[in-house]
Formats: structure tokens, C-alpha cells, sequence
């Protein structure tokens, strides 16, 4: 990818829109029943497409309850704070065109007995459709287990990497980490390789760090100003 300096000013600059865009309050507002053959001439577009890409690096998931059906994508939060929601609301509206007429969030509550604060969880669930079967097929393996595609690095895009930074990025010290517990170390090592190449190593450095849930990459960007973690 070249010109990386302006690529990573892209790449800040939507997250400072999606930040913007979720303080905003959506309504949701859905579609006709939809028919087998609507189903079946659905596609999803760009942007849409790159922002799954990134949803499915975090907390995104594909589901397929049968063999021969088709697929579904799941997508939850936890821990829900006012701009956790907004973002949440934002995510959801993305996905209505792919909603039941009788949808219905689902909610959960539940209290950590350490801390004695009860926290609330919230998700959703689009429909099936032979749209995310691409996807299922490949963030899912044949044990039904997410992995990261072998070619993320052609997957992934600016938007794409602004949507998983803002489900599983958080600012640590003076890194951003993202991160990547549910993947294995061969998987977190193709997506340290892909980011490193997508924007040159010398602009994007990564590194992985241990934690006792598993392991996370600390993402430090830098230019002809010196290195400057985020």
C-alpha cells in the first residue's frame, strides 16, 4: 500500500468519524417481510463489506444452524457504557436491511460478585442468507473455530481496521493494543505480518504481548517525527 503517511491519516481520521457518528441516537426501523427469493438476490456493498471484515476480527460472528442453510451474523457488546450503546445502535443499523420483521434485541444482565457491579450485555441476529456464507467460509474452519483468513491482508482495508479498533482496541500506557485472546498465535502473527505490510514497518510497528487470557498486539505508529504510540 503506498503513500502510507496519508493512508494512516485516513485510517484516524474514521475513527474520529465513527466516534462522531456514534453519539448519535438510531432508530431502527425494519424492512417488509423478507421472501426466500429476496433473500436470494441480497449482496452486501461496499462499505458494508470491509466494516464486516473488521467486525469479525472482534466481537462479529457467522453462524450456519445446518449443513446445506445458509448463514447468519451474530454480533454482541458487553460491558455497556453510554458510548458502548451509541456504538452498538450504530453497528445495528448497518444490519437492518438484514432483519427479521420480528426482531428483538437480546439482553442480558449479570453481576461480578468480585466488584459487586452489575454489568449488561446486548446482541443481535440478522437473518440467514447466501450473502455470509462467504464470510462463514472464511473466518471459519472446518471445526466451526474462527481463525484469521490467510489473506487478511487483502481483506482488510482503513475502514475495516477503524471497526475492529473500535470494538477491541482500548489505549494501554501509550499503546493502543488490540485484542486477539480468541485467536491462535499463528493467527496473531498473520495479522501482525499483514498490518506491518499494509503500511510499511517503518510506519506501523507491532508487537505481541502475553497476558493471562492469551495474547494481544500493541500497534505503535510513527513517521519522520519518531515513533508515536497511540
Amino acid at each position: 500500500m503506498k503513500n502510507n503517511g496519508y493512508i494512516l491519516y485516513i485510517y484516524i481520521d474514521l475513527l474520529t468519524s465513527i466516534s462522531l457518528v456514534c453519539t448519535r441516537n438510531f432508530s431502527t426501523k425494519l424492512t417488509k417481510r423478507i421472501t426466500k427469493l429476496d433473500k436470494s438476490k441480497k449482496t452486501i456493498e461496499k462499505p458494508l463489506s470491509d466494516i464486516i471484515i473488521g467486525l469479525l476480527l472482534g466481537e462479529g460472528h457467522i453462524q450456519k444452524r445446518t449443513f446445506k442453510g445458509n448463514s447468519r451474523f451474530i454480533y454482541g457488546q458487553s460491558s455497556l457504557r453510554k458510548h458502548h450503546l451509541n456504538y452498538f445502535n450504530h453497528i445495528l443499523e448497518l444490519f437492518v436491511p438484514f432483519l427479521s420483521e420480528e426482531f428483538k434485541l437480546k439482553e442480558k444482565s449479570f453481576l461480578n460478585k468480585k466488584t459487586n457491579i452489575r454489568y449488561r450485555s446486548v446482541n443481535f441476529t440478522t437473518l440467514s442468507f447466501p450473502c455470509f456464507n462467504y464470510y462463514k467460509n472464511l473466518f471459519f474452519n472446518s471445526d466451526n473455530i474462527k481463525i484469521v483468513p490467510s489473506n487478511i491482508q487483502n481483506l482488510l482495508s482503513p475502514i475495516g481496521l477503524a471497526y475492529w479498533i473500535m470494538v477491541d482496541g482500548s489505549i494501554q500506557n501509550k499503546g493502543l493494543h488490540l485484542n486477539t485472546y480468541g485467536f491462535t498465535h499463528e493467527d496473531i502473527l498473520i495479522l501482525k505480518r499483514s498490518l506491518e505490510d499494509m503500511f510499511g514497518f517503518k510506519t506501523l510497528k507491532c508487537s505481541i504481548h502475553k497476558h493471562n487470557k492469551g495474547e494481544r498486539k500493541n500497534l505503535c505508529m510513527g513517521g519522520k517525527h519518531g515513533i508515536v504510540k497511540i
